[in-house]
């Protein structure tokens, strides 16, 4: 994807959320979250627009040769900046997992914040132990719950 293409897809995504806000205008309900199902086009937006800004620059550098990382150009800045879009939060790999994700398991899979544990991967990582193997995690298991449960506070 190019520049312009960027430009007009982040115009386009743009123009969605307006028209599901009807113009930013619309107070929205608590719990609502009607630009909801345009954050995987935001997440492409981001993933396109930082991937074309690295390509842009690294075309400059190029063009440029070696003195492009003089201060004096401001290049190095612009060089800078364009690898930076990769990996500001999220980066553009834990993205990519965002959507392939949210693709094959639907969006209510994704746990942003870390909140829930992966039943599937857990059960895929027991079924390599042996049963004293598993008797040895169950038993850590136990023993963190015991120091976790006498951390709470009481229920009343």
């Amino acid at each position: 994807m190019d520049t312009n293409s960027c430009r007009m897809f982040t115009f386009s995504v743009a123009q969605a959320f307006d028209k599901v806000t009807d113009d930013n205008k619309r107070v929205l309900a608590l719990g609502e979250t009607a630009r909801t199902d345009f954050l995987h086009w935001a997440w492409q937006i981001k993933f396109e627009a930082a991937k074309n800004a690295a390509h842009v620059v690294d075309k400059m550098l190029h063009a440029c040769g070696g003195s492009a990382y003089k201060r004096d150009m401001e290049m190095e800045r612009y060089l800078r900046d364009a690898k930076a879009g990769w990996v500001m939060g999220p980066t553009n790999e834990v993205l990519r997992q965002f959507v392939g994700k949210a693709v094959l398991l639907g969006f209510e899979s994704l746990d942003y914040w870390n909140q829930s544990y992966n039943n599937r991967a857990v059960e895929n990582e027991i079924k390599k132990l042996d049963s004293d193997g598993k008797r040895e995690l169950a038993a850590q298991l136990l023993e963190q719950a015991d120091k976790d449960a006498a951390s709470e506070p009481a229920k009343a």
